[in-house]
């Protein structure tokens, strides 16, 4: 099989005509019997590969000339289980069958890609930068490659030559072609409200979250005081810490020790790494934090912070903090979570009601069963290309 480019390039995907007659062809002669490789079988929705052990694919017609392709490469589709779920039908068009596709990508097995055809193009959702290949290219017939494959193993297994040769005559191919059925679905209204993206991961749900964190603020609150907590981290920090062009800085996030997450089982802080700070750090941050703390003017706790960043040099202390939303100046680094489910869920319920950001809603969501909103899953905005300041 040829391959026929990559996820950055649909054009070059075959027409979905090209994929029919030569998919159509092998489901036919798989119905006689099975075939020595590349069954294809027909069901309601269209046409589908059955050799399912490196991956499978399926082209479905849908009314106006339009068609679908999906499937999965368990090799090499990239867009299955990153930490940030992929939405594989962001930006598609109204006429999609979206309620099948949904139910499709929802159900037992994988996606790794998602193609519409209209109007001679094909089409697809957007990927994020590091997604390389969706499997496509591999699992996707570039020419009749597969329809030569089987004819040469059906040689190999003795069948006779002058079948081989009657089945590989163009015009034989085409009937075959032809005596496939061609369902047709039709076409969809536009794209559901509250979509759902998959989220069955646990590092995907912090993903989303982080998302919705990213894109809240800080509510009004009162000033910390200045406390003897705060005095005795800059001390520990000026003779502990690493010093870098005349300043010291530690950026710090608050894990709960109930979170399911947290394996170290104990209250504590991760720098940007993921890595848990030393004991005497965290015994320091957590005084910190703890002291921090303020009431309104009638009572209500306004929370801790769960991001803190202190920097000093010389002659001067900044701190930093983040108690509503996850700020800009976080910067997590691959393989560490952005945000920790359980620890913000525990944070906020501490909180009286109004005192919770709009994003908290999320956390009385069961997103690992339900999915995530399509909208959280949107492809980032690259560094520096208009993200909004936090």
């Amino acid at each position: 099989m040829t391959p026929f480019g990559s996820p950055g390039r649909p054009e070059l995907l075959p027409s979905p005509e090209v994929l029919w007659q030569h998919a159509a062809t092998l489901a036919a002669w798989s119905a006689e019997s099975p075939l020595p490789v590349h069954n294809y079988r027909v069901d309601g929705t269209g046409l589908r590969s059955e050799d399912v052990g490196n991956g499978w694919w399926a082209l479905t017609w849908v009314e106006g000339g339009r068609a679908v392709l999906h499937g999965i490469d368990n090799d090499y589709s990239e867009t299955v289980g990153r930490p940030r779920p992929v939405d594989l039908l962001a930006g598609g068009p109204h006429w999609l069958p979206w309620e099948w596709l949904t139910a499709e990508i929802e159900g037992d097995e994988g996606i790794g890609f998602v193609y519409w055809w209209a109007d001679g193009a094909w089409g697809r959702a957007p990927y994020p930068a590091e997604v390389c290949d969706d499997g496509v290219a591999a699992m996707v017939p570039a020419d009749d490659a597969e329809v030569r494959a089987v004819l040469d193993a059906l040689r190999a297994d003795g069948t006779d030559p002058d079948e081989v040769r009657r089945r590989g005559t163009e015009e034989e191919r085409a009937a075959a072609a032809r005596s496939v059925d061609r369902p047709q679905l039709p076409a969809g209204r536009g794209e559901p409200a509250g979509r759902r993206v998959p989220c069955w991961l646990p590092e995907q749900y912090a993903a989303v979250l982080a998302v919705a964190m990213r894109a809240s603020g800080e509510a009004e609150r009162a000033p910390a005081a200045e406390s003897g907590a705060l005095g005795r981290l800059v001390t520990w920090m000026r003779a502990n810490h690493p010093w870098e062009d005349g300043s010291c800085t530690v950026t710090a996030a608050f894990v709960d020790g109930a979170d399911p997450e947290n394996r170290y089982r104990a209250d504590g802080f991760l720098d940007e790494q993921g890595r848990r700070l030393s004991d005497e750090l965290c015994a320091l941050l957590g005084d910190l934090r703890l002291t921090d703390a303020v009431e309104d003017a009638d009572g209500d706790a306004s929370g801790r912070w769960l991001y803190v960043r202190v920097r000093i040099t010389a002659d001067e202390v900044t701190v930093d903090r983040a108690h509503d939303h996850l700020p800009r100046w976080w910067r997590s680094r691959t393989g560490a979570a952005e945000a920790w489910p359980g620890t913000v869920a525990r944070e906020m319920a501490r909180r009286a009601p109004h005192r919770r950001p709009s994003w908290a809603g999320l956390l009385a969501e069961d997103i690992p069963r339900t999915g995530a909103p399509a909208y959280l899953c949107a492809v980032p905005v690259p560094e520096g290309a208009g993200a909004p300041a936090g």
